[in-house]
């Protein structure tokens, strides 16, 4: 055998050593349901070809199990614990080990083009435990607990408590006057905002879509866009959406010679009061080859929102009470006022209310805000987290036993409406 033959084979031998570079993967990927032996996992693709996304999908879990960890397996840990290259490279390269293990694939959306690649979602099941029994044979998979066990991370299966709401905006800057206005202008924002509700989404949280919130008050010409109304409207709009939570966000990117990230600022506020209560600054830990938006937001999101959401679970929680706002009125027509006498022991009009809302506030937590005449405002008035029949309470529940009370034990004719967690009771004569 001549020299420039062996060269030649020591060069290919070489090249089917080193680590897959050519292909770029995403590594959005989910645990969604296992069983003992088998597992199906949510994994995102792309490809400059579109009969190649499916397959860099595929490639895409097999390359974030081993390299990077899935919360749900191995406690979020990589597989690879050891290299060997001779193995791990040929799930990747023309010998597709990939095949042995993959038990169907099935593509979630259709496939897009965006910019010059282009993206689909399957959902991909696997022999998740003759993989791991595999990688054990190959001596790179070192086991730190049962691997087929999912991660204490997920919020849904290690607590029982009640989750609040939650709805996700973008942060306001001074050349947008509205919510709307960034949606539709700030590409950038838009894709972090949805990313950001994504991950709440994929903890078992209960999210509120900003876009058909603002969708539907502009239907009923309630959302007003004007440059002087925007952060009233706003937040009449985040008052009226029924979140326990809003969530603001922004997003700037970070583009480096050595690969992209993106920097989020995400603060949590209690939308009752506007207080907040949790705040996280989010950056992915490494650099990746893209700048596409969507691709960074969701690492950084991935890799921070546990530690962001454990913030809001501490601060603010429905089973420790949840806030609601409450504005007492004195009908237009009417000619009495909040000093007058009042209900069945003559009290004045709003002694009678305050002291139905001391009583019934959880813990007797509340604050006043202030009174005139023809109104009184309580800023939050922290509600029990169950009733008295044992149900959850709301703040529909609240404010009907408090039209209750104003009715039928002190004949004060009144009505109730509600948006979101605002209370509105309006006195009558």
């Amino acid at each position: 055998m001549n020299m420039k033959r062996i060269h030649l084979l020591f060069v290919l031998l070489l090249v089917s050593l080193l680590p897959i570079a050519a292909e770029e993967y995403m590594g959005i990927c989910s645990l969604t349901s296992q069983d003992e032996k088998n597992a199906t996992f949510e994994s995102a693709g792309m490809s400059a070809k579109s009969r190649l996304v499916e397959e860099n999908a595929i490639h895409s879990l097999f390359y974030t199990l081993f390299y990077t960890g899935i919360e749900g397996v191995n406690n979020g840990k990589p597989l690879v614990h050891k290299e060997n290259k001779t193995y791990t490279n040929g799930f990747f390269n023309e010998q597709a080990k990939y095949t042995f293990y993959v038990i169907s694939s099935s593509p979630m959306d259709k496939v897009q083009k965006v910019g010059s690649e282009y993206r689909a979602t399957y959902s991909i099941q696997i022999k998740l435990s003759k993989l791991i029994a595999d990688l054990k044979t190959n001596k790179v998979f070192v086991e730190t607990s049962n691997p087929m066990t999912m991660g204490a991370s997920d919020v849904a299966t290690t607590s029982n408590m009640i989750l609040p709401t939650v709805i996700v905006v973008p942060f306001k800057t001074p050349e947008y006057d509205s919510y709307s206005e960034i949606l539709q202008n700030d590409p950038d924002r838009r894709i972090a905002v949805n990313e950001v509700q994504k991950g709440f989404e994929q903890k078992n949280i209960t999210t509120i879509d900003l876009m058909s919130k603002i969708a539907a008050a502009q239907r009923v010409s309630q959302y007003d866009k004007n440059a002087g109304a925007g952060q009233s409207s706003d937040r009449a709009l985040l008052q009226q959406s029924g979140a326990d939570v809003y969530v603001e966000v922004d997003v700037l990117k970070d583009v480096q010679q050595s690969g992209s990230r993106v920097n989020l600022t995400l603060k949590a506020y209690e939308t009752a009061s506007g207080s907040i209560i949790a705040t996280q600054q989010t950056t992915s830990t490494q650099r990746y080859r893209t700048v596409a938006t969507d691709v960074l937001c969701a690492y950084a999101v991935k890799e921070n929102i546990d530690a962001f959401l454990e913030q809001i679970l501490k601060n603010f929680s429905p089973s420790k009470g949840t806030r609601v706002s409450l504005s007492v009125s004195i009908d237009g027509n009417a000619t009495r006022t909040m000093s007058d006498p009042a209900g069945s022991k003559g009290y004045a009009l709003s002694n009678v209310i305050r002291q139905w809302v001391r009583k019934n506030a959880y813990e007797g937590k509340f604050h006043m805000q202030g009174m005139v005449d023809d109104n009184m405002t309580f800023d939050y008035i922290v509600i029990p987290p169950i009733d008295e029949d044992g149900l959850r309470m709301d703040a529909a529940q609240f404010s009907f036993l408090l039209e209750e009370y104003l009715k039928e034990s002190e004949n004060i004719p009144c009505s109730a409406r509600l948006e979101g967690n605002k209370i509105m009771i309006t006195i009558y004569d």
